[in-house]
């Protein structure tokens, strides 16, 4: 492309700031390219006005120079000595014209800082308005150096035009048309590595085929032969590149410039043209292109898998939605993200996730076809583009094939690996106007596969926008909570089986939204977890208990815990213990009265880690209890690690015990088991006369339930201790 043309392609593009942006680095480029350094001389201050550009033909910079300097200054700096007079009387002439305006060039050797003598052409420019005041003076110095040299190599070689010929690769030719021959002389011949004493004057065009044209090249060059004998034009000019093998074997490009003129009848009357070598100028062209598909390369492909990244999945989209509104395209978006990799970068690091990642991809493209984009968007999540596809039978097969892919095996360094994937399909243009509403809902469809027990697909439906809207919303008010004082405890009384004496509460959490009303925990607990709120209400609930537990202490009850359920995440949280003291330092109360209830689950996901914390806390003399006991996946050498002081059985396996000789036998079992290990016994969730009754024959220690009382507010607890604690 011609400078001109780069140019213009530039200018057009982007907006008009940018447009002006891309103005001034053309001006600035061009300037650079001729060594050509603008001035500006200010009359008031007599000074010349230099910038970064005047200042790089000087060898140096406005940081070190200055923007100012003054004639004489300039003079004594730069200016070769012998040339110092004629390049001052050029600068008095230009401050005393006379003239309404005045134009001067003059050459003149200068030293640049790093000693080097140049050429300059010094190009002056003044004008007066209509009372002879002087308007401006300005000009440009422009680097002539190298032309001079030329210059003075051409003056020096009788050859002149020969020379010229030879510095540009140039070869005339003429064609011939009585004898039909082509003429070449010995400059034409050199781009050939032959000469006129080789080959002959004169050739015929098929001969010039057959001798230097590359095979592959000659129809090209054929056809531009025949569209010059076809036309009828008075002056008709045409051009072809193409490759030649020069005698010693080489192959390089040409542009073959042609030019035919005819008289009044069509006749050709004179043909002639040059061939000109172009080789460094494809090789420089054939150097952008592959810097183009570098930088392209880089700007729209994900550097770990070699696939599209987010970037280039967003435009692939954005354009299958311009063809949707068309009606000229549907398909659609599949959302997949790994199941649990981080627990393979905490384990073995990061190099294995990585590997795993560039294997997923791989599959996933394995099992998707040709037409499909494969992409992945960062971390653990692909993207996949099908267009074409809505039919839901073929898309479950899909998403089928891609997750069961998978799930295979993958060995890396002698280890083996079976990882899952979760993912969510919508569909364009049925779900979503534009590109970021696609992969939005796409996304939405995935945490769905996620909630519903993850190596699986799920499709979006509305639903699940709404779900994520009041979740989204749900969060905000959340955020909000402690603030708004919305947050509250109710105390649930934990009491002995034989003779319903108080020895604990437990702490539940409440929460009352002004905008949603009482929200159940089991619904915000899991949401604090999932938006990393746990921590900040964590730590209100356990420092509420520890003042509740203080009331307790002040009215003499020492010895009367208060049990506060723990998240796994606050327990694995490299700061709990020490949030944990502090706590209990800020409130003024004993270890001994908070008790700490973690789930076997929250255990089972961090085990040496959950383990080393708790066994820190007991080393306090805090309580350690195991709540929901039964649900999860415990076993004798998992439950003989634990600290744990209490066992607490879960409601679903009291709820039971009146009407399943199974689950009688598996609670007398737990109860058993449990004292063996030498910990007391909780059973949660007893709301019947009869359930009491059972429990005390096979010796559980203590009850809690709504036989007993109901979860009730600190008032009312302490309430219900005074009536129900020791004589």
């Amino acid at each position: 492309m011609a400078h001109e043309e780069k140019v213009s392609k530039i200018m057009k593009q982007g907006k008009a700031g940018d447009r002006l942006a891309n103005s001034q680095e053309i001006l600035s480029l061009a300037a650079s390219l001729a060594r050509l350094g603008p001035w500006n001389f200010n009359l008031e201050k007599h000074v010349f006005e230099f910038n970064n550009e005047f200042y790089s033909i000087y060898g140096t910079d406005i940081a070190k120079e200055g923007g100012f300097m003054t004639p004489e200054k300039y003079l004594h700096e730069f200016v070769h000595p012998e040339d110092i007079t004629k390049v001052k009387e050029m600068i008095q002439c230009m401050c005393s014209f006379r003239e309404q305006e005045f134009i001067g060039e003059m050459e003149h050797r200068i030293i640049r800082r790093d000693g080097a003598t140049r050429i300059i052409k010094a190009i002056s420019s003044a004008s007066k308005d209509e009372c002879g005041n002087i308007i401006k003076l300005y000009g440009a110095n422009q680097d002539i150096t190298e032309r001079k040299i030329l210059e003075d190599d051409i003056r020096s070689n009788e050859e002149l035009v020969s020379l010229a010929a030879d510095l540009a690769r140039l070869a005339p030719w003429e064609y011939i048309e009585g004898i039909r021959r082509y003429k070449f002389n010995d400059s034409f011949y050199a781009i050939y590595g032959t000469d006129v004493a080789t080959e002959g004057e004169l050739m015929a065009p098929e001969v010039y085929l057959k001798e230097f044209v590359h095979p592959d090249d000659a129809a090209v060059v054929k056809d531009c032969y025949e569209k010059a004998n076809a036309s009828r034009q008075p002056d008709y000019v045409n051009q072809v590149e193409h490759r030649i093998i020069r005698r010693d074997g080489e192959v390089r490009w040409i542009v073959s410039r042609h030019r035919t003129i005819r008289d009044e009848h069509g006749r050709a009357i004179h043909r002639f043209g040059t061939n000109q070598d172009i080789t460094e100028r494809k090789l420089t062209e054939e150097a952008v292109r592959k810097k183009t598909d570098e930088i392209y390369h880089l700007a729209y492909t994900d550097a770990l898998t070699g696939l599209a990244n987010r970037t280039r999945l967003n435009e692939c989209l954005q354009e299958e939605l311009e063809l949707a509104i068309c009606g000229m395209s549907v398909g659609f978006v599949l959302f997949i993200d790994l199941d649990d990799l981080k627990t393979v970068n905490d384990t073995l690091g990061h190099s294995y996730g990585d590997i795993l990642i560039a294997e997923t991809g791989k599959r996933i493209a394995e099992n998707i076809g040709n037409n499909a984009i494969v992409g992945r968007i960062g971390g653990d999540e692909f993207m996949v583009i099908a267009p074409g596809i809505t039919e839901k039978t073929a898309i479950d097969r899909i998403a089928k094939n891609i997750i069961w892919a998978i799930s295979q095996e993958v060995r890396i360094n002698d280890n083996s690996f079976h990882i899952s994937a979760s993912a969510g399909v919508s569909m364009y243009p049925a779900d979503g106007q534009t590109a970021e509403e696609i992969f939005k809902n796409a996304d939405n469809a995935m945490y769905a596969a996620k909630n519903s027990g993850k190596n699986g697909w799920r499709f979006y439906d509305a639903e699940m926008h709404k779900t994520v809207y009041e979740e989204m919303l749900l969060t905000n008010g959340l955020r909000l909570s402690i603030e708004r004082g919305e947050l509250s405890l109710n105390f649930q009384p934990q009491v002995t089986v034989t003779r319903g004496e108080v020895i604990g509460f437990e702490a539940l959490l409440r929460w009352n939204s002004y905008e949603y009303g009482s929200i159940l925990p089991s619904k915000f607990i899991p949401l604090a977890e999932k938006k990393g709120l746990i921590h900040i209400i964590g730590d209100w609930v356990l420092r509420e208990a520890c003042k509740f537990a203080r009331k307790l202490a002040d009215n003499g009850w020492f010895t009367t815990f208060v049990s506060v359920n723990i998240s796994p995440l606050q327990l694995i949280s490299e700061d709990f213990v020490c949030k944990v003291c502090s706590i209990l330092n800020e409130t003024g109360v004993k270890p001994s009265q908070i008790e700490l209830e973690i789930t076997e689950n929250a255990l089972i996901e961090s085990h040496s880690q959950s383990v080393s914390r708790l066994n820190e806390l007991k080393a306090m003399g805090i309580r350690l209890a195991l709540d929901d006991f039964g649900t999860g996946y415990s076993s004798l050498t998992y439950l003989q690690s634990l600290p744990t002081t209490t066992l607490k059985i879960d409601k679903t396996f009291v709820d039971t015990i009146l009407v399943e000789g199974k689950q009688r036998e598996i609670i007398k079992t737990i109860i058993a088991l449990a004292h063996t290990m030498g910990m007391a016994v909780v059973a949660e969730g007893v709301e019947e006369k009869g359930q009491i009754e059972f429990l005390e024959k096979y010796h559980c220690d203590f009850l809690q339930g709504y036989a007993i009382c109901c979860p009730v507010s600190e008032s009312e607890a302490i309430r219900f201790y005074q009536e129900n604690s020791r004589a």
